[in-house]
């Protein structure tokens, strides 16, 4: 949701075609009985012309990834933050190569809206001239993601679902060195979209900080009543050659809203290379008996070589 252009390509019997939007994002705001304008500029990338259809769609968290789910079947429950109906139907469009047109969009907001967070898609297929009377279906489709905001008294509230670390992807709190993952999750139980940002710090058993991570930059959206994941790597892009070693707390904070509401959790793990660690423990052992058997077998040597040399003094002496 961050970049400012989004296109799709396919290449139906062999005849290239491809459509490009911009922005693939339209962030807005606007009082309840508010009519609001915007344009979404098309561009036809292609070598021919193409015949571009559109279509308003629903759409919903889809996991915990930030993947948008459109909410294509009619029939589908009823979503209480759809904007599909406020969407002024977009006329078919011709684009020739390289033609850029700015259609224009209206959104009406009913009197009616309550405040908080409203969410569509404005979904557009591109169809190559010569295809259209085949009945070829197959053709690129992409969407502008529409997220509007009712101005009023908003639900805020956000939370964190959990923090954790993680070495190859198993979740824990002593691990053998890096690279780990932090993972924090957030659930969104107000009815705004929100950006939480700030930073997961990692500090030693000494309290002294050995890195700063980003969180949600570059910003993406937590749609309401859904939970979204956000990762930090600490590798060596953050601590260079540096080797971990001992107890180490990770502090999560960050701020959302409109009033800067912060949210804080902190975990602690170890970092011990006890692998390593055994390697050398067995390496000594190794290393100590070789020795006492060496030591044994030498003094057993000089233990033999001084019985000989006594014995034949005795003889000498006897003769």
């Amino acid at each position: 949701m961050s970049s400012n252009i989004a296109s799709a390509q396919a290449t139906p019997n062999g005849s290239g075609q491809a459509l490009e939007i911009a922005p693939p994002v339209l962030i807005l705001t606007a009082d309840p009985g508010q009519t609001i304008n915007s344009v979404i500029n098309l561009r036809d990338v292609s070598r021919s012309p193409l015949i571009v259809t559109n279509q308003i769609n629903d759409f919903v968290a889809n996991g915990e990834d930030g993947i948008p789910k459109i909410i294509l079947d009619n029939n589908e429950q009823s979503n209480p933050y759809s904007i599909k109906s406020w969407i002024n139907n977009l006329p078919e469009l011709t684009l020739q190569p390289k033609q850029i047109v700015k259609l224009p969009i209206t959104i009406k907001v009913p009197t009616s809206a309550s405040p908080g967070g409203y969410y569509g898609v404005i979904r557009f297929t591109a169809t190559p001239t010569e295809l259209k009377s085949t009945g070829v279906a197959l053709s690129a489709s992409l969407g502008a993601l529409v997220l509007l905001k009712v101005n009023g008294a908003v639900k805020e509230s956000l939370s964190i679902e959990s923090f954790t670390a993680s070495e190859d992807g198993k979740s824990g709190t002593l691990f053998e060195s890096a690279p780990l993952m932090f993972i924090d999750r957030f659930k969104n139980t107000g009815n705004i979209h929100e950006q939480p940002t700030g930073q997961v710090t990692i500090t030693d058993m000494f309290n002294k900080k050995i890195a700063a991570l980003n969180v949600n930059l570059p910003q993406s959206n937590i749609l309401p009543q859904s939970i979204r994941k956000f990762e930090q790597p600490l590798d060596s892009s953050v601590i260079g050659n540096k080797m971990l070693f001992g107890r180490y707390t990770a502090n999560l904070k960050v701020t959302y809203g409109a009033n800067n509401q912060v949210l804080t959790k902190s975990i602690s793990f170890w970092v011990i290379p006890y692998r390593l660690i055994a390697v050398i423990i067995a390496a000594l052992i190794v290393i100590f008996l070789v020795l006492f058997f060496l030591i044994r077998r030498y003094n057993r040597y000089v233990v033999r070589k001084a019985q000989g040399t006594t014995t034949k003094h005795k003889k000498r002496k006897n003769k």
